[in-house]
Parts: structure tokens; C-alpha cells; sequence
């Protein structure tokens, strides 16, 4: 019974934030789309000229802008059959009924004064607003290393690229917000319902999300509490894994109750046959095809390969990247030497989110394999884990004062 009582506040606001999803969709599409249509078809111009996946600066698949998809975004502002009521309107997205397209929520009202090139502009002036914001609090809560070593995890995912481009914008505001609560309301005397953060961000998330690279809203701020707690409350190995799991488990819940929350509102809203369109793509997306098969290792392969700049042609030396991050690390380890062994031990579910990225190639790995140049980023999450990791587990220098 005790259970089941804690578990009532978590049922109250999963529906509270799935009305609040579904409603704010049903406003914005009472806006008018006269007041929009001359800013979409401005955009539209200006991104037809650009291509589809225009590579600036790099020339590398790891710095593609995924034009295509901001374009489908953008065109999905104009409903495409105007006996549609807003409910119809918001829930159907252009018979694109399986996203939420929780970017409408902010498109739509923005684009009403703005078009495509002031949007990114804005876009970019947020991203690296709270970027900024979120750093600074990891410094101040934690230690200035981990908020270098999360500068430069966030920096190594060509962040002049996600600034300007919508798809890769979303996640990345809905991480940086995410931590930005976290670290915000750590520490204070009221102490943080973990279950209850994890699951609202892994909603909101889903919100927004194009399967594009959620995982990191649930790794990067898990890395980080589960650090603050070997610091703080001297959790063990069993403390932190079961903090791994449960977190783990309401962000998963999250995500994917809104999911299928949002399949359910359109059997509601829109029919049956929606549906059963829905579960195709899904079947697709989880088994493949005859024109697509799955390969699963191969979509490792391929994401990896992209994470280190590697041309689809060119092959990985895994011997020497190997050797240089042992060379590193044994170094590292003789220079400052590590930790008793309990602490060493209670980091290790942080090695275990680091693995998250391949789990979720695994699983999605259709959808992975197909657009690997930007699910890529999923490995930001394995970047971030291993040198907190590793900085968690050397010791520190003593100064004299």
C-alpha cells in the first residue's frame, strides 16, 4: 500500500503534463495561419536554396545540417486541410500523428513576427544563454573540472551546427534545462524527488523529441548526480546503482507513456486507422525492412565512426585509439594515483549510463542506422561518463595553506 502511495503523485503529474501537452498544441493552432503564411514561405525560400543537408565549414557527415527535417517542421506550421478543427489540426501535424511536434508550441507563435533566419538567430542566442547558465552551476555545485569537461563534451558535438538547426536545437535546450533545475534545487533543504525529475524530463523530452538524441536528457544529468552523491552522502556501489535504476526507469516510463499517450489521443481524435499507421512504422522502426535490414553492429559501427570524424570510406584504427586512451589514462593514474577502492567502486554505475548510447542503438537501431550522422550525438553521454569517471576516481592534490 505504502508503495502505491508514492507512486500517486507521479500518476498526477504525468496527467496533468499530458493535458498540458495537448492543450497548448490546441492553441497555438487556433492562431490564424494568414498571420503565419508569409514567414513560412519566406523560410521555405530561403532553406530550398540551402539543400536538404547543407554541410557548412567542416565537410564532414558529423556536421550535417538536417535541413530536410527543419523544413518538414516548418511547412507542418500550414495544416494542409483546412476542414480540420485545432484539435484535428494539432494531433494530425500533416497526417504526421505519431511525434507530439512539441516545437509547434513555440514555432508557431514565433513565426507569426519572425522567419527562418531570425528564428536561428534567437535559437542560437538561447542555446548558448542557458549552455552558459548550466555550466556555471555545474562549476559551482560540483567542481570547475566537471564543468570543463561538460563544456567540452557539449563543444565536441559541433555546436555551431545544433545552434542553427531545429531538430538538434530542442534536445539540447530540454538537456541544458533540465540540469539547470537539478543543480538548482540540489542541495537545498528540501531534498529533490529523483523519480518524479527524471520522469518529467523524460516527457518533456518526448514532447519536443524526433528520436533524434534523447538519451543524452537522461545520461548528462544522471553522470552528474550520480557523482554529487559519492561526494555528498558517500553513497556505495548499491546506493548509486540503485539511483541508476530507478532514474533510469521513470525517465524510460516517461518517455514512453507520452508516447503512447499521444497514439492514444489520436484513435480519440482522429480514428482508428491512424493507428494501425502508427504500429507499421513502429514495427518498421523496431525490425527493419527488406530495403533497410537491420545491423545492429553495423549501426554502432557507423555512429562511431561518425562521433570520430571518419569518412564512411575510411576505417577506424581501434588498436590505436585503444592504446592512446590507456597511455592517458595509465598516466593520469601514476601521476596523481586513485582513490581507495569503496570509491573507486561506487563510480562505476557511472561507466554503466556511458554504455547507455550503444543500449539505445541497439534498440532503435532502424532509426539509428539510417540517420546516423546526427543520432551520433547520442555518444556525448559515453564521452561525459568516461572523463567523469575518471577525474572521480583520482585523488587530489593537497595544498599547503
Amino acid at each position: 500500500m505504502g508503495r502505491i502511495k508514492k507512486l500517486v503523485p507521479l500518476i498526477k503529474v504525468y496527467l496533468i503534463l499530458i493535458v498540458v501537452f495537448f492543450l497548448s498544441m490546441a492553441l497555438v493552432y487556433c492562431i490564424p495561419t494568414s498571420w503565419i503564411l508569409p514567414h513560412v514561405e519566406q523560410s521555405l525560400e530561403v532553406m530550398e536554396v540551402e539543400g536538404e543537408r547543407p554541410m557548412y565549414f567542416f565537410y564532414r557527415h558529423s556536421a550535417i545540417v538536417d535541413n530536410h527535417t527543419d523544413k518538414l517542421m516548418i511547412e507542418s506550421l500550414i495544416q494542409n486541410r483546412d476542414y480540420y478543427n485545432p484539435i484535428q489540426a494539432s494531433v494530425s501535424v500533416n497526417q504526421y500523428p505519431r511525434y507530439w511536434h512539441g516545437y509547434q508550441v513555440l514555432l508557431r507563435p514565433l513565426m507569426v513576427v519572425f522567419q527562418v533566419q531570425e528564428l536561428r538567430y534567437l535559437g542560437m542566442m538561447v542555446f548558448h544563454l542557458l549552455f552558459f547558465v548550466s555550466a556555471w552551476l555545474l562549476a559551482k555545485k560540483t567542481k570547475p573540472v566537471i564543468a570543463m569537461l561538460y563544456v567540452l563534451t557539449v563543444a565536441s558535438a559541433y555546436i555551431v551546427v545544433v545552434a542553427a538547426c531545429f531538430q538538434y536545437l530542442t534536445t539540447f535546450l530540454v538537456l541544458f534545462s533540465s540540469l539547470i533545475v537539478l543543480l538548482t534545487k540540489y542541495g537545498r533543504q528540501k531534498p529533490v524527488n529523483y523519480l518524479m525529475y527524471f520522469m518529467v524530463v523524460g516527457m518533456v523530452e518526448n514532447f519536443f523529441d524526433f528520436l533524434t538524441y534523447p538519451i543524452i536528457t537522461l545520461g548528462i544529468p544522471l553522470i552528474v548526480l550520480l557523482w554529487l552523491q559519492v561526494r555528498d552522502n558517500e553513497a556505495g556501489f548499491k546506493e548509486n546503482f540503485g539511483l541508476m535504476f530507478t532514474s533510469s526507469a521513470a525517465w524510460g516510463i516517461g518517455y514512453a507513456m507520452t508516447w503512447i499517450a499521444k497514439w492514444g489521443i489520436t484513435v480519440v481524435v482522429l480514428g482508428i486507422r491512424y493507428f494501425w499507421r502508427t504500429m507499421d512504422v513502429v514495427q518498421y522502426r523496431l525490425q527493419g525492412s527488406e530495403e533497410d535490414p537491420l545491423d545492429r553492429l553495423g549501426t554502432i559501427r557507423r555512429n562511431l565512426k561518425a562521433w570520430m570524424n571518419v569518412q564512411d570510406g575510411g576505417v577506424i584504427s581501434w588498436s590505436k585509439v585503444v592504446l592512446v586512451l590507456l597511455l592517458i589514462a595509465i598516466l593520469l593514474i601514476v601521476w596523481k594515483k586513485v582513490k581507495e577502492k569503496k570509491t573507486m567502486i561506487a563510480y562505476i554505475p557511472i561507466l554503466f549510463v556511458a554504455c547507455y548510447p550503444y543500449l539505445w542503438y541497439l534498440v532503435m537501431s532502424n532509426h539509428s542506422q539510417i540517420h546516423y550522422w546526427y543520432t551520433y550525438r547520442a555518444q556525448l553521454v559515453t564521452l561525459f561518463g568516461g572523463l567523469v569517471f575518471l577525474v572521480g576516481i583520482l585523488k587530489e592534490k593537497r595544498t599547503n595553506i
